[in-house]
């Protein structure tokens, strides 16, 4: 098998990144706009050691999972993998990956989003030059090529109206010296925010902000976070506020959030509602309960779950986001949560009290092994993992098979319709 051989294919399944599978004399073929039970004519374009990928040059046989895509640029765009693919089938798929990944496991099937479009209250737009045109909308698929677009139909509407504002009105002089633009939406308190991230805020940016004052009453934040990094990552440490203040206010389960454009805030709230009211549910919390919440951003769950316990405490390295989460539990009445600033893992190693239920929503890389033996030190009766990787989420629930802790079951949770992303919740039990 050589570049630019081509071939008619039969696909037999989907992979977790939403690439069609297909075998060519016994080797893995991904191609990208196919799906299972199709037949194609591909293109092979990359060759690799233990598999290829393939361009998709002409559908002879079409999946009844199939539908025409609701997005104009999703051909292109990198942000929704499955915008091919009916709403039922998604999940369908998306249990399929966790049955095969969790095949010991006590599995639930997926619980599927009432409003699979608009659903995003965030959203990070890049903006780039190029040859003397300014681009905006999101990196192509393995690329950094923008593509361009004026909306999105993954982010909610309130975010959708301000980004074609901008994209109208943002021209060459306002976008040299951008590199993101960062947008938030409140549907439940109407709120939003605007962050200009790039090198130095100018003339034309102070002025832009201005005419979003006037063009969006509900406009609360402005600010511009300076970013002159070469690398990938995208808020800066430094900012301003040019209009407002830093943050907005979100609900979640009846509690009121003041959220920092630094703190990290699940991107859809309705389903983060039914994600955080089950792992509830699963943790089979008691009154006198003493709760420990790690990674525990502006204090969402540490609040929903304190109403069941007798205690929590959240432990979160981002400072603003501590500062939110006091501030929230005061702005909320509520008495028996606190949080602290430090990294997970040293406030684990030293923490002497005692714990029945630890709560765990950790980054895409899961946790170290340190962590989980760490966590084994504490020895909680429960562990509550919620994840956004399941491949981490497996490898972690084996080390702390290691640490005597038994996957009583996960529950996927589809918080990212349209896209291959599954977050799921993990119930953990000391044996």
């Amino acid at each position: 098998m050589k570049k630019n051989d081509e071939y008619d294919v039969y696909c037999t399944d989907l992979s977790d990144q939403g690439a069609g599978i297909c075998k060519v004399d016994g080797e893995v073929v991904f191609v990208f706009g196919l799906l299972p039970n199709e037949r194609a004519k591909i293109k092979i374009i990359k060759v690799y050691s233990h598999y290829a990928i393939g361009r998709l040059l002409k559908l002879e046989k079409e999946s009844g999972a199939r539908q025409i895509a609701p997005c104009p640029v999703a051909k292109w765009c990198g942000g929704c993998q499955l915008q091919i693919v009916k709403y039922e089938a998604q999940c369908e798929f998306k249990d399929q990956w966790m049955a095969r990944l969790f095949k010991q496991e006590r599995l639930y099937p997926i619980l599927k989003a009432k409003e699979p479009l608009f659903y995003r209250n965030k959203a990070q737009f890049p903006i780039q030059l190029h040859d003397g045109a300014r681009k905006m909308g999101f990196y192509k698929r393995h690329s950094n090529e923008i593509v361009d677009t004026n909306e999105c139909l993954i982010q909610n509407d309130g975010i959708n109206r301000i980004y074609s504002f901008l994209y109208e009105h943002l021209d060459e002089a306002c976008a040299r010296g951008l590199r993101h633009i960062f947008i938030r939406c409140s549907l439940s308190n109407d709120q939003a925010q605007v962050v200009w991230i790039g090198r130095e805020k100018t003339r034309e940016i102070e002025a832009l902000s201005n005419s979003l004052r006037q063009a969006f009453p509900n406009i609360v934040s402005i600010v511009f976070n300076y970013n002159e990094r070469k690398d990938n990552v995208i808020l800066g440490e430094d900012y301003e506020v040019l209009y407002g203040s830093d943050s907005i206010v979100e609900t979640c389960l009846g509690n009121e959030v003041v959220l920092h454009f630094k703190s990290f805030f699940q991107v859809n709230p309705k389903q983060m509602e039914v994600l955080y009211q089950r792992a509830i549910e699963l943790a089979g919390l008691q009154k006198g309960d003493r709760c420990i919440e790690l990674y525990a951003g502006t204090g969402t769950i540490g609040m929903a779950v304190s109403k069941y316990v007798k205690e929590v405490i959240g432990v979160e390295i981002v400072k603003e986001a501590v500062e939110n989460a006091n501030e929230n539990a005061r702005r909320n009445g509520i008495e028996n949560c606190c949080f602290v600033c430090e990294d997970a893992s040293k406030f684990v190693k030293k923490y002497t009290g005692d714990v029945d239920v630890l709560f765990v929503d950790p980054p895409r890389k899961g946790l170290s092994e340190e962590g989980i033996e760490q966590i084994h030190r504490l020895s909680p009766n429960r562990v509550v993992y919620i994840s956004c990787n399941p491949n981490t989420l497996k490898r972690d629930i084996e080390r702390f098979r290691e640490q005597a802790y038994d996957c009583v079951c996960i529950q996927p949770v589809d918080m990212f319709p349209y896209t291959s992303g599954i977050e799921s919740i993990a119930l953990l039990r000391k044996k």
